[in-house]
């Protein structure tokens, strides 16, 4: 199996090549930058610097690779209004397509790294009304949910396609800018309230291993949850500022008061022009997080969840060596 990674310098990205590398695959690793970041240094792979959602393109380096890893979807992660959201949803299907289409005409494999929030809302009453209403007022969860399902129409259609809903993601090698680092911006002080809310913390080796070993078995046209340990967020910041020798917040704000207060802080920046320093999303994504456990499927694919002890360790390790805590 020789795959191309599209967003290979990603966390979920970045964890695939190193997965499919374990495994003597070949892989070509596809990103935006144009040198590798940090996460790919040393790895043995065919670095390409390039936007992938040019057909062309990836019509060019499909020989001889028979798989497609997207795990660079779109990350809309500002509010925007009804329109911009129809438009933003639309542009995600579009893109798809053609991924779908250059899959399909070269006889590949896809897998397709979706989210968490696209899967069915188990809650009930207020908070399932709630929920449906962050749903449809913020284009992260339109983008999501249109590519989601352009990947799921054509694995109906027969396309061997693959998709992957992961949890909180933690761990090692994630490259993203710092100030969207949610850990680095905690150790920082950068962070001086906490949310009381559980929320499903899963290794992004372990979600790795899982959409690796799902292809290879074949799991194809349904998605597939990979969950890790439950915990409320603000006894998992207090965990990593123990283990950073830092202090914890102070402050616990309800889940509500946190979205709300979220949302309008990034409201009175964009009608200033400014950009938030840190988007409504963060806290949304929060809040949507149900309890859940690794179901049967993820258990019998062979990852289990490893402690959540040693994925802190490591996440705080890796930070700590790219300067950004």
């Amino acid at each position: 199996m020789a795959a191309i990674v599209i967003g290979a310098s990603g966390h979920l990205g970045n964890a695939i090549v190193r997965e499919l590398l374990a495994q003597d695959r070949a892989v070509t690793a596809v990103a935006r930058r144009a040198r590798p970041a940090a996460n790919l240094d040393g790895l043995p792979v065919r670095y390409v610097s390039a936007d992938a959602e040019n057909p062309a393109l990836l019509d060019s380096l499909m020989p001889g690779h028979d798989l497609v890893v997207d795990a660079s979807a779109p990350y809309p992660d500002t509010m925007a209004g009804a329109a911009e959201i129809e438009r933003i949803g639309r542009a995600a299907a579009a893109r798809m397509d053609m991924i779908v289409d250059a899959v399909r005409r070269h006889r590949a494999r896809l897998l397709h790294i979706s989210s968490f929030a696209t899967l069915p809302d188990r809650s009930r009453g207020f908070l399932r009304m709630r929920r449906g209403l962050l749903r449809d007022s913020h284009p992260y969860f339109a983008a999501k949910a249109a590519m989601e399902a352009r990947v799921l129409e054509a694995a109906r259609g027969g396309l061997p396609a693959t998709v992957i809903n992961p949890t909180l993601c933690l761990g090692p090698w994630d490259q993203k800018p710092r100030e969207r680092c949610f850990v680095a911006r905690l150790l920082a002080g950068e962070a001086p309230v906490s949310i009381a809310h559980v929320v499903n913390v899963v290794d992004v080796r372990d979600v790795a291993r899982t959409a690796v070993a799902a292809i290879g078995a074949a799991r194809y046209g349904e998605p597939i949850a990979v969950a890790g340990h439950n915990l409320p967020l603000h006894m998992l910041c207090g965990w990593l500022c123990e283990l950073a020798g830092v202090a914890a917040p102070k402050t616990i704000a309800p889940a509500p008061f946190s979205v709300a207060a979220a949302w309008w802080s990034e409201a009175a920046f964009g009608s200033a022009g400014r950009r938030p320093p840190l988007p409504a999303l963060a806290a949304i994504l929060t809040v949507m997080h149900e309890t859940c456990d690794p179901g049967p499927l993820q258990l019998d694919l062979g990852a289990a969840p490893r402690p959540l002890s040693a994925t802190l360790a490591d996440t705080l390790a890796w930070y700590r060596s790219i300067a950004y805590c």
